[in-house]
Formats: structure tokens, sequence, C-alpha cells
């Protein structure tokens, strides 16, 4: 590869890497694989011209924000390859001819999740990932809107990586505060007995619980489907 080229991709995977947290085999496979497919892409690229090839981007999200950041982003081209063991999105975009795509995102467990990919294939919509009780389906808007699904001018990768709606946030940290604080009066020499420690640090698990059910489900039903 072009040494230009190299650099670029060290600093992808780079990125990659510190964000998986993970070992590195697991990622992306024996180092000789990974150099094999990157090589054949590159040479692939490279047939078709200078400026032939893809963007690669990975980014994240909690349940309240992807249905409408998928839409967004698909609108500028990039195209989701799959869901990494995390969770993230994997996506490319085309650098010669970067085309619009349309997501949705439906909760189905295993046994329905084929029944549904069959139903929505007629519409156009193929498989992307798979998350929890979530599966995510991806379909290009050249399939509904033709040549208008083209992108002249699409506007630079995204520097964020990471999305989470502040409220959730708020609600795992209160969540996490409620459980030590209850563990910690058990523990401060008030009196308490050790059942009482315990029934404390149950009830603050049980309420950080709740919390986070209710956040998980109000996010299901706001954009399941």
């Amino acid at each position: 590869m072009p040494p230009a080229r190299v650099d670029a991709l060290v600093r992808e995977l780079a990125a990659y890497a510190v964000e998986a947290r993970s070992p590195l085999v697991e990622e992306f496979g024996p180092a000789g694989e990974l150099a094999d497919r990157l090589t054949d892409r590159q040479s692939a690229d490279a047939a078709d011209g200078p400026e032939a090839g893809a963007e690669t981007w990975v980014w994240t999200a909690d349940a309240l924000q992807e249905v409408r950041l998928l839409e967004r982003f698909g609108g500028q081209g990039w195209e989701v390859e799959r869901l990494d063991r995390l969770g993230r999105f994997v996506c490319r975009r085309d650098r010669q001819h970067p085309l619009r795509w349309a997501y949705r995102r439906e909760a189905a467990g295993p046994r329905e999740r084929e029944r549904l990919t069959g139903r929505l294939a007629t519409e156009g919509w193929e498989p992307c990932g798979v998350w929890g009780p979530f599966a995510y389906f991806k379909r290009p808007e050249a399939a509904v809107t033709g040549p208008a699904a083209r992108l002249s001018r699409p506007p630079a990768p995204p520097r964020r990586r990471v999305y989470f709606a502040p409220r959730l946030c708020v609600t795992l940290v209160a969540s996490v505060l409620v459980a030590v604080v209850m563990v910690r009066l058990g523990a401060s020499g008030t009196g308490s007995t050790d059942g009482e420690t315990l029934a404390g640090a149950l009830v603050g698990l049980a309420a950080g619980g709740l919390l986070g059910a209710r956040v998980w489900k109000s996010a299901s039903r706001k954009h399941s489907g």
C-alpha cells in the first residue's frame, strides 16, 4: 500500500482497538488474515482509480437515540455493514458514488426474526445487525427514490463516535449513587445490623434496576418499528 494509506489505516484500526477494550484477535482476527483482507481491498480499490474505495466509521448510541441517528447518518451516505460484539454500528461510505440509506429497527426474538426478515425482504429491506432484543434492517434509498438517492457532496465523517442521551446518563449515575449510599449508610456505625445493611443494599440495587428497566422499556416502545 502507499505510505499515506498505511498511516490512515493504522490510525483507524488503533482508534477502533482503543474503543473495543478487548483482545485484538477477537476484533480483527489473526494478523496475517487481516493483512490479506486489507491488501485485497486496497488492490480492488486501486483498480478503479486513486479516488476509489470507501470511508469507514464506527459509532454507538443508546436506544433512545439510535433510530434517529441511523436516519441522519443514512442520509449522509453511511451504510451499516454490521453491529460488532459491543453493539457498535460498523459503517462504510463509497467515496465515488455515495448513496443515501434508510434504516428500521424491529423488536423481535430469535424465533420471530427469520419470519420478519422474509416479510421485510419483499419491501427491499435486508438485515444488517442484531443487538439484544432489536434487529436492524437497511435499504438503499435508490429503491424508492431512484437517482435522487445519490449524494453529490456528502459531509465529512463525524468526529464523534459515542452518543448517549443525557437523561439516560443521569438515570444510570443516580442508580449507582442510590446503591452506594444505601450500602454506606448501613455500614456507617449508625446502629444498623448486618441484615439491615444487606436490606439497604438490596433496596438501592432494586431501585437502580427499576429505573434502568423503565428507561429501556420506554426506548423500546418509542422506537421499535
